[in-house]
């Protein structure tokens, strides 16, 4: 996994839109705690217990952990997934 503190590629309206589906999720689904609540095209589809594996997930899936920090998959493609995430925002 590589994580680089780079920043863009979402507007604050995005970002705000990605908090609160997350939060939603979480809301719905308590007994995933941590970790962070994954996205694609606005919606949530999933879990994982940490920031992880990028080649699991397609490019521009969006991981929002618990904090509100926000992270973008890069590269690769939709068949072999993406290279990695990037931090878009962080909640601090």
């Amino acid at each position: 996994m590589s994580v680089r503190p780079t920043y863009g590629t979402m507007d604050q309206d995005s970002i705000e839109a990605a908090r609160s589906v997350a939060a939603q999720w979480r809301e719905r689904n308590g007994e995933h705690q941590g970790g962070v609540v994954l996205l694609w095209q606005g919606k949530a589809y999933g879990w994982k217990d940490s920031l992880r594996d990028p080649h699991a997930e397609r490019p521009g899936a969006v991981a929002v952990d618990e904090a509100g920090n926000i992270s973008l998959a890069e590269g690769g493609n939709d068949l072999a997934g993406a290279e990695r995430w990037v931090a878009v925002h962080s909640a601090h």
